[in-house]
């Protein structure tokens, strides 16, 4: 084996003629020297004005500072996506690839091999180390734990994201994208990458190493869990990077211990076999017999993800296995495989729920709910929403429930049940990341137990530069506390919720639930903090650089990039011990993934920067003033898309299905159209490949925080409550009828700025383009399916309109004109609504 600083030499001789000689030179480093090593351990005048060195650790003064890559300049700067520029002001011709960056990094821990008692010397009395395997990124300031400069973030957990076509990394950004420029309906594999780590187990010190968005203790929560603050909680944080070779570790006689370090992953697709057996235990005939659905494709293994193996990626690189489509049909024994549909009871027709398992239907998908004893969703043993819409005929022909549009799809067919409905695949799941190294199992002072990584294989992000992460910061930083938190009194009880969202943008990071224990001796139903993020140990405060760069444009596998919300969730789901103990689960998603994708979407952003907000692609749902449920949901809109992004113009909605809503005349009046969204089908649009990242991809973190902002902010315009007092959303009784940016010189807004007497409108902001909306107001009862030829057409809905009203928004400033009254100018400060 070569070794690491010879491999070193070769990087930094391939990189200097293309402008990283000079780019070094800069800052005194000269990477083309003979004694390269001694070169990159001197001290340097570094230069932090330079593009992309802004956010350069403060406490770095040297090419290479040993077990510290944050703080090691040569590391920094070919690890960062933010240096792109050479001393010329122009591009940087040639990147650095994976692999090379995996070799300095195991230079920055091997440059100087510690000993293991030099790493124990770094612990506290009573504290043990242990070999850990984490997910890690090198990231920006703002995006670390710390947020004072540039760092490497762990994480014992990992996401990667299933994909139609093979991987695309971008050297200039450091990191894979999920588009493909040639084919607006592919998405590409987006993998994860794993190391192990001698790590110390240490209680929650926001100072010294975190975890990011740090919990403190909260005595208004509901549980035990959700009160703790993390400093009473134990994280592994990592110390030494352990890797193949003589150069990583010493003994404590000063010799190098020759380490054979092997990652090992391993993933389950589980979601028919837990259809099944929750069906079995409920009484249910579903088909199958129990030895049938211990079997693929009921359960496997296959398929989901594997090791790369494009020596460019280097090692320990996670990659989802790219298919044909999404979702394939399942097929046991040579044929499709199917199950018979339960028929729906009288329970389902109630609004409140007993304790126990509930066989149900939301929309036309079966739900299956366990309940609390008050009437709360609890686990998921099973996924929560299953496709039944392709019926499967005696004769083993396939009938599609969606096209049967002159009878009630769900009253009619999939309530009665007792039909066999085709099961579908997709290639997500959960699994582990463990590592094997030999030569550490009996080493004094280092535990015999390994801990493996938790590795999510979820499902595509259709906003692949929005991060969960970056909008939860801006909600709970800038949005005031009486939006962020309305007080509802319920039952007599008083509780906080969301004025803006149903469900809060909470990331997969700020949970404190274990992984899937399930998984026989792999994870700990204690262990509660897997999914939390680090950053290496500093015992020393460290300087905060001021940078203000901007966050990353990359696919980030680490957890604050993924949905903490589990209902039953976007990228894992959750269940329970039989002692009620929670833990993270894949198998309680939807079967297949799409199916659940439309519920989510048609929620009005229920996952927030992961789900896109189709609401108003939809029918108006129960009006809860007049029809009090506790069980129906709501769907106003919240992060609007614009009518090219849902296929009301242009020909490439983001999820395949232009469902309107569409302007039509009925008997002289204008009226609204749309398609029942019970005959939506996910699976379908999945089949034919018909979901496109090509609009999605281009909206941003700030981008998406505006959209939301000038959706509350007409919200207010037209004087309703976000939410008031008694969880009454009023925003419901509105649809979007149409939302899309317009020029300054739009005619439209031209003619609005002088009715309304509001010359400076177009001034307020720095943007280009004004949003446009264009709203109506709507009754439970204004909505009916259409009849054509005396037959009616359940598929979709017509709805009446009622008070049709035009609003521009600009920043804080609108222009408001409702039906046929003249154009008002109002302005939105602190939250409230005035007049200008």
């Amino acid at each position: 084996m070569i070794a690491l600083r010879e491999q070193v030499k070769q990087i930094c001789a391939r990189l200097a003629p293309h402008g990283w000689g000079d780019l070094f030179w800069k800052h005194n480093l000269d990477i083309t020297a003979s004694n390269l090593e001694e070169e990159l351990e001197k001290e340097l005048d570094i230069n932090r004005t330079i593009k992309g060195f802004e956010d350069f650790s403060l406490e770095g003064k040297r090419g290479i500072e040993s077990g510290q890559p944050a703080r090691s300049l040569l590391y920094h700067a070919l690890a960062s996506p933010n240096v792109t520029i050479g001393v010329d002001d122009s591009e940087l011709g040639v990147f650095p690839t994976l692999a090379e960056l995996e070799i300095i990094e195991n230079y920055v821990f091997g440059i100087n091999p510690p000993r293991l008692s030099d790493i124990k010397c770094r612990l506290e009395e009573g504290e043990t180390l242990a070999v850990v395997v984490f997910a890690s990124e090198y990231r920006s300031a703002s995006e670390t734990v710390h947020q004072k400069h540039a760092d490497l973030c762990f994480s014992r957990t990992g996401v990667a994201r299933v994909g139609t076509a093979e991987p695309m990394y971008v050297p200039k950004n450091r990191g894979f994208f999920s588009d493909d420029e040639g084919d607006d309906y592919a998405f590409r594999v987006l993998p994860s990458k794993y190391s192990a780590y001698i790590a110390v187990k240490r209680q929650g010190n926001k100072d010294e190493f975190g975890p990011m968005r740090f919990k403190k203790e909260d005595e208004t929560a509901d549980n035990i869990a959700k009160k703790t603050s993390d400093t009473k909680r134990w994280f592994w944080v990592p110390l030494h990077k352990i890797f193949s070779g003589l150069e990583c570790l010493h003994d404590d006689n000063g010799e190098p211990i020759n380490l054979e370090v092997n990652l090992q992953a391993l993933h389950i697709n589980e979601k028919i076999r837990r259809i099944h057996q929750v069906l079995h235990e409920a009484g249910y005939n579903t088909g199958s017999t129990e030895s049938d659905i211990n079997k693929p494709p009921f359960v496997f293994y296959e398929g989901i993800a594997e090791w790369s193996n494009n020596p460019e990626f280097g090692s320990n690189l996670l990659m989802p296995i790219p298919h044909c489509s999404f979702i394939e049909p399942a097929i046991y024994k040579k044929k499709p495989l199917t199950f018979i549909v339960p028929k729906i009871g009288e329970q389902c027709d109630k609004g409140e729920r007993d304790k126990g398992l509930h066989i149900c239907n939301f929309s036309s998908s079966l739900e299956i709910r366990y309940y609390e004893s008050d009437g709360s969703p609890k686990r998921r043993p099973a996924p929560e929403y299953v496709h039944v819409r392709h019926k499967i005929l005696e004769n083993g022909t396939p009938k599609n429930l969606n096209h049967i549009k002159n009878q009630n799809m769900v009253k009619d067919i999939i309530n009665e049940g007792n039909y066999r409905a085709l099961h579908y695949v997709d290639y997500t799941g959960d699994g582990w990341i463990e590592v094997e190294c030999p030569q550490l199992k009996k080493v004094k002072g280092l535990s015999q137990k390994t801990y493996a990584a938790y590795s999510i294989v979820a499902g595509p992000d259709f906003f692949p530069n929005c991060d969960q992460r970056e909008l939860m910061d801006w909600y709970e930083k800038e949005i005031p506390d009486n939006i962020r938190n309305v007080m509802v009194i319920e039952d007599g009880v008083e509780e906080r919720i969301s004025g803006l969202w149903e469900s809060e943008p909470l990331t997969l990071s700020d949970d404190r639930i274990p992984a899937n224990v399930t998984f026989s001796k792999k994870f700990d139903v204690d262990d509660n903090t897997i999914t939390a993020i680090v950053s290496q140990l500093y015992m020393d405060e460290i300087k905060h650089t001021n940078s203000s760069l901007p966050t990353s444009i990359r696919h980030s596998f680490l957890p604050d990039a993924a949905s903490g919300v589990y209902a039953p969730g976007w990228d894992v789901s959750y269940d329970e011990t039989q002692d009620g103990k929670p833990f993270l689960a894949a198998y309680g998603l939807g079967s297949p993934f799409p199916e659940d994708a439309k519920l989510c979407a048609a929620l009005s952003t229920f996952w927030p920067a992961v789900a896109p907000d189709s609401a108003r692609n939809y029918e108006p749902n129960r009006d809860n003033i007049t029809f009090p449920s506790t069980y129906e949901p709501q769907w106003p809109t919240i992060a609007p898309l614009t009518d090219r992004e849902i296929g009301q113009e242009g020909e490439l909605p983001w999820d395949g299905v232009s469902s309107g809503p569409d302007t039509i005349i009925t008997n002289g009046e204008e009226t609204i159209e749309c398609t029942s969204i019970d005959y939506v089908d996910y699976v379908d649009t999945a089949l034919q490949n018909k979901f496109t990242l090509s609009l999605t991809k281009l909206i941003n973190v700030e981008e998406y925080k505006n959209r939301v902002l000038a959706m509350a902010y007409v919200y207010l315009a037209l004087g309703l409550s976000l939410k008031d007092s008694k969880g009454i959303d009023e925003k419901r009784m509105w649809n979007i009828l149409s939302f899309r940016e317009v020029s300054f010189s739009d005619e439209e807004l031209l003619i609005a700025q002088t009715q309304a007497k509001n010359s400076s409108f177009g001034k307020i902001t720095e943007r280009k383009t004004v949003y446009r909306f264009e709203l109506f107001q709507h009754t439970q009862t204004d909505k009916k399916h259409p009849c054509t030829d005396k037959a009616t057409d359940f598929s979709k809905y017509q709805i009446k309109i009622s008070n049709k009203t035009i609003c521009f928004v600009n920043g804080t400033n609108i222009l408001v004109k409702h039906e046929n009254s003249n154009w008002q100018a109002k302005v939105i400060k602190d939250w409230e609504i005035s007049d200008v």
